[in-house]
């Protein structure tokens, strides 16, 4: 039997997070009537976060010796690097614009540079991540203003 320790820890870690978290949901005034309750949204993250941390914990356990784990090859590669800093300075470049131009407006364009810089950039591709930003953004626009009644930058 091989083990993960680093993601083993990490699994143990989210769980008692997510536990923790769940406990804390019991201090949430509910006193208010609302259509889901403002409980609701963080029990499905809480929740999400505890199963996956579940599943995190069983995979990095290799009960019968046969996963194929490797060692992760450290070398440097120059143009991952600047990828990464680009996509840093779009994230703070949205962080900056998001209270000034509203978040559809600020996370469409983010959200399609974004995909632009981590993935290939064929015309089919650049219309699929045009029709991936917009409906994403109105997606969960939709979902916190009406559903769960939050309130958007």
């Amino acid at each position: 039997m091989r083990v993960k320790t680093g993601d083993l820890f990490m699994g143990v870690v989210l769980f008692g997070l997510s536990i923790a978290l769940y406990i804390q949901t019991g201090n949430i005034n509910t006193a208010m009537i609302y259509a889901l309750g403002p409980v609701f949204f963080p029990k499905i993250l809480i929740y999400s976060l505890g199963v996956l941390s579940l599943v995190l914990m069983y995979q990095s356990v290799d009960f019968t010796g046969k996963k194929n784990w490797c060692k992760a090859v450290a070398k440097f590669d120059a143009n991952t690097m600047v990828l990464r800093w680009l996509l840093v300075g779009l994230t703070l470049l949205y962080l900056f614009l998001l209270p000034i131009i509203s978040y559809v407006f600020a996370t469409i364009p983010f959200l399609f540079l974004a995909m632009c810089l981590l993935g290939p950039r064929t015309p089919k591709k650049l219309i699929t991540y045009g029709i991936t930003s917009v409906a994403v953004t109105l997606a969960l626009q939709y979902i916190f203003a009406t559903l769960l009644k939050l309130f958007l930058p």
